[in-house]
């Protein structure tokens, strides 16, 4: 213990040690050219840890093995070290420093073998230039064509004029595509939320939407349904929801997420066709009972008719019967007639669906 204490105590002293020039026979040529050889050395020692070390700050967080980069940067300083402290020991022999000095660069060696056993594996796992560079060719051509799947996929919104909605419960947060707001008529600037939802939702639907929002919450089960809204100061359109309740692995709604689209064209054609439907019915009904009746009049009186003697006065009346049931008959295919008209062609308007 005494020889270690002595050692740390005399680190610097030299008076008990010869120096390199007065040990042995140097000639002039032989030790300068050590000298020199050592500096070499020593100075390109110097020098690459400084680029390595002022190289990995530059780039921070973008360089990788960044602890390795600086004991890689230790242990070639320390290793120059050891050949400066050669050359300086041809003056000054400081033996116990020299000692020390190889000593801290042995354990730097042995923690860099340590770190470049432990990165090794990590390191050669890394791509090669060409292989990055494929790689990002075929990342560009992957997000061009999502790009053009999504230039597709909105251009179908606006032609179907369907739109995405997703409502996260836990975080109180509702996302869109655009499409819904050019469907609802809501300017960009405005935030869709609950409030803006009910006063542009028609009257007559609130309750209706209430009690789907119950449905949804009590039974986490979505409803489809059509409703109503107002856009343009009071026009109506007509909407078509469909959705999806998420639930958590505890059971409880995580997020509801639908599409909305705008079926007022088809509700439009629909509701003429439940019209025509209705106006054919009555037609119906008018030619199964309101023209029987004349008919049924005109081929009585026709039987009654005296056709041996046209001149009996009772003919007079069975004609004046017959005009009447005429008139009747005619009143009532005059009837058929408006219904008829009413009767608009429902695909004058719109599409069928």
């Amino acid at each position: 213990m005494g020889e270690v204490i002595d050692f740390f105590k005399n680190l610097f002293e030299y008076d008990d040690f010869r120096s390199f020039w007065q040990s042995g026979s140097w000639t002039t040529f032989h030790g300068w050219f050590y000298i020199i050889s050592d500096l070499l050395v020593w100075s390109a020692y110097f020098i690459i840890p400084l680029f390595i070390i002022v190289y990995t700050i530059k780039k921070g967080r973008f360089t990788r093995f960044n602890s390795l980069y600086f004991l890689f940067a230790l242990f070639i300083l320390f290793c120059g070290a050891t050949f400066l402290v050669d050359a300086i020991m041809f003056w000054v022999p400081v033996y116990r420093f020299s000692a020390l000095l190889k000593f801290i660069t042995g354990i730097l060696s042995w923690l860099t073998v340590v770190y470049v056993i432990k990165y090794t594996p990590a390191a050669f796992s890394l791509r090669s230039g060409h292989e990055l560079e494929a790689e990002i060719q075929s990342r560009i051509k992957i997000e061009e064509e999502l790009k053009l799947k999504n230039e597709q996929l909105q251009e179908a919104e606006v032609l179907a004029k369907i739109g995405y909605i997703k409502w996260d419960v836990k975080g109180e947060q509702v996302t869109y595509s655009d499409a819904v707001l050019d469907i609802l008529e809501i300017p960009s600037d405005r935030k869709l939320n609950y409030d803006l939802l009910s006063h542009i939702i028609h009257t007559e639907d609130v309750k209706y939407l209430e009690r789907v929002i119950d449905t949804i919450f009590i039974k986490k089960f979505f409803p489809n349904f059509y409703c109503r809204i107002y856009v343009n100061g009071g026009e109506v359109k007509h909407l078509l929801v469909v959705g999806q309740v998420i639930l958590s692995p505890e059971g409880a709604i995580s997020e509801v997420k639908g599409t909305i689209q705008d079926v007022t064209e088809q509700r439009e054609y629909l509701h003429k066709i439940q019209q025509q439907n209705q106006q054919l019915k009555d037609i119906a009904w008018i030619q199964s009972h309101k023209v029987r009746a004349p008919v049924a009049s005109i081929l009585g009186l026709i039987q009654l008719f005296n056709t041996e003697e046209p001149g009996d006065p009772m003919n007079k009346e069975i004609l004046d019967g017959v005009t009447e049931a005429a008139h009747n008959l005619d009143a009532v295919i005059r009837e058929i007639n408006a219904k008829t008209e009413e009767n608009a062609d429902p695909t004058s308007e719109g599409g069928v669906v």
